[in-house]
């Protein structure tokens, strides 16, 4: 199953890094840096939606610690 990351606003990203890019000497520094960003919080949102995919519901948690005697309550 594969997966595409889900979309980063650009715009509002370029906001909140537009302190740093002005630091970054020219435009396409402060683009690559900008576009840098993006794909790792891209490539993040992608790895958490998988784990989320394969992740039992909270409510089986309880099911499951019943099941395991090393985690019972006593």
């Amino acid at each position: 199953m594969a997966l595409s990351p889900p979309p980063v606003s650009l715009a509002r990203l370029a906001a909140w890094l537009a302190p740093v890019t002005r630091l970054a000497g020219d435009r396409r520094t402060a683009a690559l840096l900008l576009r840098t960003v993006a794909g790792i919080l891209g490539s993040g949102s992608l790895v958490c939606r998988q784990i989320a995919a394969f992740s039992p519901s909270a409510g089986a948690h309880d099911a499951c610690r019943a099941a395991d005697p090393a985690h019972a309550h006593g």
